[in-house]
């Protein structure tokens, strides 16, 4: 498999629309529309980094990455978060989001340098993101976060190379 990552504009969202999630999955992420406007109506579009994950020049992925004063609360001052990350149902299963965070990692140790940790923050109760996070080289931080959209959250970080 041959996954890359292209970069999109605040104002791609067709690109991605075919990136439907199982119904058991829809309830753990911001629809595509509000992601966009969110993007859309950021005070700061260069510190959110909006993404695609390419196989074979078809879009299976997306996901946004935030920095600096764009970072969530939660997230302490020189991490980069990683936001609405999402592979579409037709896609799952064939280790395109795996490939996607070591992409995210690669992408950070040379666009980012200084930066020595991606952080997300997870649904306690989405065991099966989690255990996906986990499993691609993320650790539970053991701090948590109370969202007003999505309820308790588990912080987790993984650290970044160089390249």
């Amino acid at each position: 498999m041959h996954a890359t990552l292209k970069t999109l504009s605040h104002f791609d969202r067709a690109r991605v629309a075919h990136l439907e999630l199982e119904p058991e999955q829809e309830r753990f992420v911001d629809e595509l529309d509000f992601v966009f406007s969110e993007l859309q109506g950021n005070a700061r579009p260069d510190l959110e980094h909006p993404f695609a994950v390419d196989v074979r020049h078809q879009i299976v992925g997306f996901f946004v990455l935030r920095e600096q004063a764009a970072l969530p609360e939660w997230a302490p001052p020189g991490v980069i978060t990683l936001h609405s990350f999402r592979v579409g149902r037709g896609y799952q299963g064939n280790g395109y989001g795996k490939a996607a965070t070591e992409l995210v990692s690669q992408w950070i140790s040379t666009n980012r340098p200084s930066a020595n940790r991606l952080m997300l923050a997870v649904e306690e109760d989405n065991v099966r993101a989690r255990h996906f996070y986990l499993a691609s080289g993320f650790s539970d931080t053991g701090a948590t976060y109370c969202d007003k959209k999505f309820g308790l959250q588990n912080v987790l970080e993984r650290e970044i190379g160089s390249v």
